[in-house]
Order: C-alpha cells, then structure tokens, then sequence
C-alpha cells in the first residue's frame, strides 16, 4: 500500500488555505454583530461566507488526503 505525495500535498494546501478562514470567519462575525446598532449586515454576511468556506476546505483537504493515503482511484 503506497500513499501518492502529490493528493497529499494538495490536500495539505486545502487546509492551509482554511487555517487563516477559520481564524478570520468568526471575527468578522463579532464585528458584524456589533455593527448590527448601525443596520450594517455586511461585516455579519462576510463572517458567514468565509466561516462556511473554512468548513468545504477543511473538509475537501481531509478528504483529499485520505485519498492520498489509501490511494482510493483505480
């Protein structure tokens, strides 16, 4: 059973690209939520976006690198 380092290296990217978004999601959304006196929703929509993006890469990378290490394409 051989693992292919470039499905796992590619899944590692995903996940390094989800890192910064689960960092940066929910601060957007305490910011949004202090906006919200102002009716200012855009701070709380940006928040949600990037928070559900951070959560499809973070799943994308660990399914890319289980694929990677259990060599699953035939």
């Amino acid at each position: 059973m051989s693992s292919n380092k470039d499905i796992i290296v590619k899944g590692i990217k995903f996940l390094g690209a989800a890192l910064p978004l689960m960092l940066i999601g929910p601060v957007f959304i305490t910011i949004g939520y202090k906006a919200l006196r102002d009716d200012n929703y855009i701070w709380i929509t940006l928040g949600i976006i990037l928070s559900f993006s951070a959560i499809i890469l973070a799943f994308l990378g660990v399914k890319t690198i289980l694929n990677g290490f259990f060599d699953t394409k035939k």
